[in-house]
């Protein structure tokens, strides 16, 4: 993401625990953004941003993180 710079912002990145939702969200990191990651599982234990086990096909999975 050269170019771009997203600092003082917040970006949701969903599938990020792996392949290329974990790729968009470095970007987003590397372009400055703080970064919060969604997925089913992270495998990982130290992510560069931070994380929340969510399934986005589960409708009140997503209704409760965003009252958060």
């Amino acid at each position: 993401m050269t170019g771009f710079d997203f600092s003082d912002k917040t970006v949701w990145v969903t599938g990020a625990g792996k392949g290329i939702g974990y790729a968009t969200a470095l970007a987003f990191v590397d372009a400055g953004a703080r970064v919060i990651g969604f997925d089913r599982e992270f495998t990982q234990e130290n992510y560069p941003f931070a994380t929340e086990v969510m399934d986005v096909a589960d409708a009140a999975q997503v209704a409760q993180v965003c009252q958060r």
